[in-house]
């Protein structure tokens, strides 16, 4: 991200902390930072705007730390999903990320209100995702619905645990208990096939694509790419999936070394984590 743009959105996150969304004005904002009007506009056309790019980075944060930890284990590793729930709940207390999701819940804006609504729903199909990885695809039909009791059930565990106990939470502790609760009652479903909610609600198609169209994305994001090292890595790593039968030993070490490297950019991360679920 350019320094300037990450320098607004650093200062304007202090605000949205310190002083609330609401309070907040774009004023406030170009003296926490230190910049002129003009520069702000540059990057921004309202404090709105600023909020949605510094959600989306603390999005970006996420995936990357989920996917740092993924690589070198199955997708049906409990464990491995438990790790990244906590990753998230983790991310949420250092960032402040409830208050900031407050801001927009009670938000007039209609744009803002959208844009919660995606990022609430784009969490739930990674849930329902991972789900399906760890129990299969016979799960697929339950996996939205207990990914919705999984997040419910974390948020709410969580505040009991407030109301009760000064003690610090134990979350993995925490996680772990959610994800045996998750196998327990797959199980059940798997066996009596009763659920509330149909997998199709959020429809975007679930199944994974094929290699060979991950392939042909992990070449055009290769193309976009400046940096040669980055740029040859992507294209080996899509040339071997292009392949009649990919190895999977050398695609599971090139994703764990593109996985380590700094900012590899959204779209190279939703795109590494598709090759990762579909090398299971």
């Amino acid at each position: 991200m350019n320094p300037k743009k990450q320098q607004i959105i650093q200062a304007a996150h202090r605000l949205f902390i310190q002083k609330g969304y609401n309070a907040s004005s774009i004023q406030d904002i170009l003296d926490e930072a230190g910049i002129s009007k003009g520069t702000f506009y540059n990057y921004f056309t309202s404090k709105s705007e600023c909020l949605v790019a510094l959600m989306e980075s603390i999005s970006e944060d996420i995936r990357t730390a989920r996917i740092a930890a993924a690589f070198g284990h199955s997708p049906s590793d409990t464990d491995l999903f438990a790790r990244q729930l906590a990753i998230r709940i983790r991310m949420n207390h250092e960032k402040n990320l409830f208050s900031l999701y407050e801001s927009i819940f009670y938000s007039q804006d209609e744009e803002l209100k959208a844009f919660g609504k995606s990022q609430y729903i784009a969490e739930l199909r990674w849930l329902s995702n991972r789900i399906v990885d760890m129990f299969g695809e016979e799960a697929r039909p339950y996996a939205l619905e207990h990914a919705a009791m999984a997040n419910g059930a974390l948020q709410q565990l969580m505040h009991v645990w407030r109301l009760g106990t000064d003690e610090q939470l134990p979350l993995d502790e925490l996680t772990h208990y959610i994800v045996l609760r998750m196998r327990q009652a797959v199980e059940i479903q798997l066996k009596d096939g009763k659920r509330f909610l149909s997998e199709r609600l959020l429809e975007r198609g679930g199944k994974l694509p094929s290699l060979s169209d991950s392939a042909k994305e992990l070449q055009a994001l290769a193309a976009a790419v400046d940096d040669p090292d980055l740029q040859q890595l992507i294209a080996f790593l899509a040339d071997e999936l292009a392949a009649e039968q990919p190895r999977k030993a050398i695609v599971k070490s090139v994703l764990t070394t593109l996985g380590k490297m700094p900012e590899p950019g959204t779209d190279l991360q939703l795109s590494l984590e598709q090759v990762w679920r579909q090398m299971k």
